[in-house]
C-alpha cells in the first residue's frame, strides 16, 4: 500500500519505499524541529544585545567553525559510525532543554551561545542527512529518489516556522524551545529505525577525506587557476549580500517591533521563513531547471545579484518593513536554487583532478571566510565607531556589491565557455561529468559548435557529450533549434 502511494509522488520500487518514506519523514522532522527555534536564535539576542551587536557573533562563528566541526569530527570517531547520527541529534536535544532553563537566568551570554548552537545545528543536521543518505543509496537510487527525501526538508523548514509563527505570542519564545526539543526526539527515534533497518547506514568513513585537500594546496589551485578565482569571488558576492541582507532584516525588526519584543520578532521572522522555503521550494522544482535550459548560465548568474541590487533600492526609499522581509525572501529563495545549481555549473569544465581538490575549498572555507569578511564590514558600516548607518542606508553596500557582483557574473560566463572549450581541446572532461539534471544551454551550444572541428577523432570525442548531454538531459523543445545548428556544423 506504501508503494502505491509513494509510486504517484515518485519512482519507488516495493522494497524501498519503506525507507524512502522513513527518510522522507526524517528530513521533514529535522528541518520543522530546527525551524520552530530558528528564529529565535535571534530574536532572543536582539533581546539581549541589540541587532547591531550581531555581526560580532557572526565574525566569531565564521572564524571558528572550522576548528568546531573538526572537533566534533574527533569526538564523533570514538562512536561506532553507525550511532554517530542518533548520537549527535540527542545531544542537540539535551542542549535545546538545557537552554530552556538558561534562558530563566536572563543572562545575555546565553542569547550569545543559543545564536552560536543555530548556526552549527544547522550545518550538522543537513550534512548527517545527506551522509545517512549517500550510505543507503547507490548512484541509480540517488537519481531517482533523492528529489523526493531531500524535499521534506524544504516541506518541514516552512511547517516548523508556521508552528512558531502562530504559536509564539500564546507560549512563549522560550517555551518553542521545548517544542523543538520533542520534534527533534521523534526525528531521533526514525533515525534509529533507519539505522536498524539498514546495513549500509554508517559503512562509509564518518569524514570523506578528499584526495589532496590540504588547506595550502588548495590555495596553489586557486592561485594558479583564474577559473577557480573567479568562481571564488562570485561565492564571496553571495554570502556577503546574504550577511547584508539579514542585518537589515534583524535591524529593520527590532526597530519596528521594539527591541523589548521578543515574542513579536520571533513570530516575525518565523513567517519570513516560512515564506522563503516554499517559495524555495517552488522555484526549485518547477524554474531552476527551465531556466538553465532555455535562458542560459548568463542569465542565472546575474538573477542574485539585480535581485539584491532592486531590493536595495526599495529599502533605500521605504522604510516598511515589508522591504527588508521580502529582501530576505527572495536572496535565500534565490541563492539555494537558482545561484547554488549555476554556480556548481561553473565548476563543470576543471579537470577531475582538479575540481575534487579545490572544490570543498572554494565551497566551503570561502562561503565562510566572506561570511566572516562580511560581518567585518557590516559592523564598520553600522557602528557609531564606524559610518553608523541605519538599517536603511545599508542598502549603499549592497548597490556597490551588486556592481561588482554583476561584473565577475559576467567574466564567469566567459571564462566558464573558455574553460570548457579548454577542456573539449585537452580531453578534461567526460561525457558521464556533463550528465547533470541541470543541463546548461551554452555548455551543449558551445558542443554544437565544436562539431566543425576539422580532426575527425575531435568531432567524435564532441559528439559523444552532445548526444549523453541533449538525449538525457535536454528537453525535446529545447533541442530542436540545436539540432537544426548540429546539421549545420556537421555538414549535413
Amino acid at each position: 500500500m506504501l508503494q502505491r502511494i509513494l509510486s504517484r509522488i515518485v519512482d519507488v520500487r516495493k522494497d524501498e519505499s519503506l525507507t524512502a518514506f522513513l527518510m522522507f519523514s526524517y528530513s521533514f522532522l529535522a528541518m520543522a524541529g530546527y525551524n520552530v527555534i530558528k528564529p529565535a536564535t535571534r530574536s532572543q539576542f536582539i533581546n539581549s544585545l541589540g541587532a547591531d551587536n550581531l555581526p560580532y557573533v557572526q565574525l566569531v562563528a565564521g572564524l571558528i567553525m572550522g576548528f568546531v566541526i573538526q572537533g566534533y569530527t574527533s569526538a564523533m570517531r570514538l562512536l561506532p559510525r553507525r550511532w554517530v547520527f542518533a548520537a549527535t541529534q540527542l545531544v542537540m536535544v539535551g542542549l535545546l532543554f538545557l537552554f530552556w532553563g538558561l534562558f530563566r537566568t536572563e543572562q545575555s551570554w546565553v542569547s550569545v551561545a543559543f545564536y552560536l548552537w543555530g548556526i552549527l545545528a544547522g550545518s550538522l543536521l543537513i550534512s548527517q542527512f545527506w551522509s545517512l543518505a549517500n550510505d543507503i543509496y547507490d548512484a541509480r537510487q540517488a537519481k531517482r529518489l533523492f528529489g523526493f527525501i531531500g524535499g521534506g526538508a524544504s516541506l518541514g523548514g516552512a511547517t516548523g516556522a508556521a508552528i512558531t509563527s502562530m504559536f509564539v505570542k500564546q507560549v512563549g519564545t522560550a517555551n518553542m524551545v521545548l517544542i523543538s526539543g520533542f520534534v527533534m526526539l521523534l526525528c531521533v527515534g526514525l533515525v534509529i529505525m533507519i539505522v536498524r533497518r539498514e546495513r549500509s547506514a554508517g559503512t562509509s568513513d564518518a569524514v570523506v577525506e578528499e584526495e589532496g585537500v590540504g588547506g595550502g594546496e588548495a590555495i596553489r589551485l586557486l592561485r594558479d587557476s583564474k577559473h577557480l578565482q573567479i568562481i571564488a569571488i562570485v561565492i564571496g558576492c553571495a554570502a556577503m549580500g546574504a550577511a547584508i541582507v539579514e542585518q537589515q532584516l534583524n535591524m529593520a525588526a527590532e526597530a519596528q517591533l521594539g527591541a523589548g519584543q521578543t515574542d513579536s520578532i520571533t513570530a516575525f521572522l518565523a513567517q519570513v521563513t516560512v515564506y522563503l522555503s516554499l517559495i524555495g521550494l517552488a522555484i526549485q522544482v518547477g524554474a531552476t531547471s527551465r531556466i538553465h535550459r532555455l535562458l542560459g548560465l548568463g542569465f542565472a548568474l546575474m538573477i542574485l545579484p539585480v535581485s539584491l541590487g532592486t531590493t536595495a533600492v526599495v529599502m533605500l526609499f521605504n522604510r516598511a518593513l515589508w522591504a527588508p522581509a521580502l529582501a530576505r525572501i527572495l536572496d535565500t529563495s534565490l541563492r539555494y536554487t537558482v545561484d547554488k545549481t549555476s554556480r556548481e555549473i561553473l565548476f563543470l569544465p576543471l579537470p577531475s583532478a582538479i575540481k575534487y581538490k579545490a572544490k570543498p575549498f572554494v565551497d566551503v572555507t570561502m562561503d565562510r571566510f566572506a561570511k566572516a569578511m562580511g560581518a567585518l564590514l557590516i559592523l564598520v558600516l553600522i557602528k557609531p565607531w564606524g559610518f553608523n548607518l541605519d538599517w536603511q542606508r545599508l542598502s549603499l553596500a549592497s548597490l556597490t556589491l551588486m556592481g561588482v557582483w554583476v561584473f565577475m557574473a559576467l567574466r564567469a560566463r566567459r571564462e566558464y565557455l573558455a574553460a570548457f572549450r579548454r577542456s573539449i581541446e585537452q580531453h578534461d572532461v567526460t561525457p558521464a561529468e556533463i550528465r547533470t539534471t541541470q543541463a546548461d544551454l551554452q555548455t551543449i551550444e558551445t558542443l554544437v559548435e565544436e562539431l566543425a572541428h576539422p580532426s575527425a577523432e575531435m568531432r567524435t570525442y564532441i559528439s559523444g557529450h552532445l548526444v549523453v548531454t541533449t538525449l538525457l538531459e535536454v528537453r525535446a523543445a529545447a533541442c530542436r533549434p540545436l539540432v537544426r545548428r548540429a546539421a549545420i556544423y556537421d555538414g549535413t
